[in-house]
């Protein structure tokens, strides 16, 4: 697995956020109006704006499901490699989606400890990283 693919999840991640989003901004528009009854255009062209919502509801659904898809994939290539400091940077990392930061604080280690020990760890293993 390579970085582009580790960083996969965040993106998704992103992408439901904003969806969830759009979702509750449209929400807050239309939530005095009895959906029901209320169509965008009487002619057969148009759905209802229900019908246009629970579009956008399982497109968030179908991006949750790929997301989990993801992490779990992260999280078996994770579970393979024998070092456990970098398999906990990388959870932190790549599945928790933490700065390198707030991971050093996480595991009590130095300034730039985790993300000088992920890159010497990347390097050692390059073969991993090759995308396929």
């Amino acid at each position: 697995m390579n970085e582009k693919e580790l960083s996969k999840y965040y993106w998704l991640k992103q992408e439901i956020e904003n969806l969830d989003m759009r979702i509750k901004e449209f929400d807050v528009g239309i939530s005095s109006v009895n959906l029901d009854k209320l169509n965008v255009d009487g002619t057969a062209q148009y759905k209802s704006i229900q019908e246009k919502r629970m579009e956008l509801i399982e497109k968030f659904m179908n991006k949750r499901l790929e997301a989990l898809e993801e992490y779990l994939k992260i999280e078996s290539y994770i579970d393979s490699i024998n070092d456990s400091e970098i398999r906990q940077l990388l959870r932190f990392r790549f599945l928790d989606l933490k700065k390198w930061d707030d991971i050093d604080i996480l595991m009590n280690n130095g300034t730039e400890y985790s993300k000088k020990k992920y890159y010497k760890w990347k390097k050692q293993n390059i073969s991993l990283f090759i995308p396929h």
